[in-house]
């Protein structure tokens, strides 16, 4: 049944203003800062010895959210060690951000999440591929304390984290300590061993958290921060992405996107680590801003691309008039 072109005008007309009506997230593509290149190894930004922190704002200013505190060793004072570990979030921006498409993860291959939405951990039994669960904010200024295993975290400190990673009891542990409010992070790790996760994800000798955004349908995540520290090896020891890195996602085009190219820091590598704190004597905490990052033709976030609503938008709208 063909429609009256009046008809047809006025339905058209609505579905846009439903469409200017219905707030769209905008999504994000590659092309931004180089969190490669930052060198984590100067003082400041990081602070080499501070008590623990979490959930205390450090006022620093970015124009992306921020890893500000990092509890390898836990909250690492003489009494909490690997048992309370976190890591801490940072919004230094004006905005609230929707922290729904966000997630974390130790592991090198975060990058082909969009291949098959999950991350391999290749039987690595300390790894971690975690998305924030649907809702979450974070609001301007505002701090998330994200605990690797909740109910530790919980039992030891006395306080609950924003988040946690994962939900176990210690061994010999009072039952009744066990609960928190902290939200559980969504898993997206694939290729676990069966004994998993095991203690200490976040390894003391060396290793490395990325926080990252993908939106579900792009081909490529995109960096928003990275920290790494120590000496890591083999599984442990955070490595660029090239140009060589292609892959397609679940959008409607068949055609591979590709990676830009990690510059590292030095040039080509990637050694400029934080100082692991000494046992007992604290976390590693960012007091300033970010330095040394190109803030252009990364692989770091940056506006761009049609939001959802734009492409069912205009899609009806064909479909009307043909």
């Amino acid at each position: 049944m063909k429609l009256h072109k009046s008809a047809t005008f006025l339905m058209i007309a609505l579905v846009v203003c439903f469409a200017f009506a219905v707030p769209a997230m905008a999504q994000k593509i590659i092309g931004g800062h180089d969190e490669s290149m930052e060198d984590h190894t100067l003082t400041p930004p990081w602070a080499l010895t501070s008590a623990a922190t979490p959930g205390v704002s450090p006022a620093v200013a970015g124009s992306h959210l921020l890893i500000t505190e990092v509890g390898v060793r836990g909250l690492n004072s003489a009494t909490l060690a690997d048992s309370t570990e976190f890591i801490e979030i940072y919004n230094p921006t004006s905005e609230q951000i929707d922290l729904t498409k966000y997630y974390l993860s130790d592991v090198n291959a975060y990058s082909s999440l969009p291949v098959g939405g999950n991350v391999n951990v290749a039987q690595e039994a300390t790894d971690f591929a975690m998305r924030f669960p649907q809702g979450a904010i974070i609001l301007p200024g505002g701090v998330k304390v994200v605990a690797i295993q909740g109910s530790w975290y919980k039992e030891l400190t006395g306080m609950d984290a924003d988040f946690m990673m994962f939900y176990r009891s210690r061994a010999g542990a009072p039952p009744h300590l066990a609960p928190t409010t902290a939200v559980s992070m969504i898993d997206v790790a694939t290729n676990k061993p069966v004994t998993y996760p095991t203690f200490g994800e976040l390894t003391n000798g060396g290793e490395f958290v990325w926080l990252f955004y993908w939106d579900g349908v792009s081909d490529l995540v995109c960096d928003v921060d990275l920290v790494y520290w120590g000496s890591g090896t083999g599984a442990n020891l955070v490595s660029r992405k090239t140009a060589a890195l292609c892959q397609d996602g679940p959008d409607v085009g068949a055609v591979p996107s590709c990676y830009n190219l990690d510059a590292g820091n030095p040039a080509g590598a990637m050694t400029k680590a934080l100082v692991l704190p000494a046992s007992g004597a604290g976390t590693r905490q960012r007091v300033t801003t970010e330095g040394a990052e190109a803030l252009v033709g990364g692989n770091g976030c940056m506006p761009g691309g049609p939001t959802p609503v734009e492409n069912s938008t205009w899609g009806n709208i064909k479909t009307l008039y043909r």
